[in-house]
């Protein structure tokens, strides 16, 4: 499902309506090439290495210790630089929205925006997971 939301996002809303029809057809292309296999491949792996860990435990057992510190840190500098982006789109998006659309430009506003949902993220995650399912029903 987050694969699938990543592709749907706002931000990608006018191109696809650009596109018209035939986006369908790239979106079909890209779900049987890449978003089931993914899917298929991590549920394999999850249940043949059912241990804490995920990308690394599975990267580990295959290649060794090296090549799953490599993959788990890839893993996370792509979150480094994949969720401020977001969180700065969506802080313009919501300035331009709902508040001033002068804040959209704000520095100031976008830093702010993306700290409080990030750490806000963090502190429900660090609850535990009924706090987490909580939040994805309510939203």
């Amino acid at each position: 499902m987050m694969n699938i939301a990543v592709v749907m996002s706002l931000r990608g809303l006018p191109m696809m309506a650009k596109e018209g029809l035939t986006m369908v057809f790239y979106l079909l292309f890209a779900s049987i090439l890449f978003l089931v296999p993914v899917s298929l491949v991590s549920a394999e792996l999850a249940t043949g290495w059912p241990k804490n860990g995920g990308v690394y435990v599975w990267v580990k057992e295959a290649f060794g210790s090296k090549l799953g510190f490599t993959a788990i840190w890839l893993q996370w500098i792509q979150n480094v630089i994949w969720y401020p982006t977001v969180l700065a789109f969506a802080a313009g998006a919501l300035a331009y929205l709902f508040l001033d659309p002068e804040l959209a430009n704000n520095k100031l506003f976008s830093v702010v925006v993306i700290l409080v949902v990030y750490w806000g993220a963090t502190l429900v995650n660090l609850r535990g997971v009924a706090s987490a399912g909580w939040l994805t029903t309510a939203g």
